[in-house]
């Protein structure tokens, strides 16, 4: 994805996006790359995105819309097998809850 971004992004201008994300990356692997934190594919992503002139409140939706069948997997294989939880992924809300539209709910306060 760098690299396609790169290509996308090609022009000389020192404040492209490209340009951008290589020195915040650069800076990010200076101060935590000792501890193996990198940037994930959606970091360059979001710049091909731009560059292919989607508008920016659709990058979120394509990125769930890539995923949503791993996520999906996971869910699948924890209620088939109950071997994929994390502790911070075990749901402990209620279940079977049927459904009630959005307009005859109570309001929420918090």
């Amino acid at each position: 994805m760098q690299t396609f971004a790169q290509q996308l992004d090609s022009e000389a201008d020192p404040q492209s996006l490209f340009t951008l994300a290589r020195a915040v990356e650069e800076h990010m692997e200076a101060r935590v790359g000792t501890k193996g934190i990198r940037p994930n594919v959606d970091f360059y992503s979001g710049i091909i995105y731009h560059r292919l002139g989607i508008e920016t409140d659709l990058f979120t939706p394509i990125f769930a819309m890539a995923r949503v069948a791993g996520w999906l997997a996971h869910c699948f294989e924890q209620y088939q097998e109950n071997h994929l939880f994390r502790p911070d992924q075990i749901y402990d809300g209620p279940h079977h809850r049927n459904y009630e539209p959005i307009d005859t709910r109570e309001p929420h306060s918090d």
